[in-house]
């Protein structure tokens, strides 16, 4: 990303799946992020790791839409 460049960030829903205790959980969350796929599931599997307390392997990013 250069210094210089001026990215618009858009509001995505990030609907994840995820193990936790032998049970399977479905959830969403918001986040803000430029419209590249890529960086919307790395940036997503990052935060909701951080946030269930379970490993980014884990998370399974089922799909994201625009807000």
């Amino acid at each position: 990303m250069l210094k210089n460049k001026v990215e618009n960030l858009e509001t995505f829903k990030v609907e994840y799946s995820v193990s936790k205790n032998n049970t399977t959980v479905n959830k969403f969350v918001i986040i803000k992020s430029i419209n590249d796929p890529n960086k919307i599931i790395r940036l997503a599997r990052l935060d909701i790791s951080t946030k269930e307390r379970i490993f980014i392997q884990d998370v399974k990013v089922l799909g994201f839409k625009t807000i």
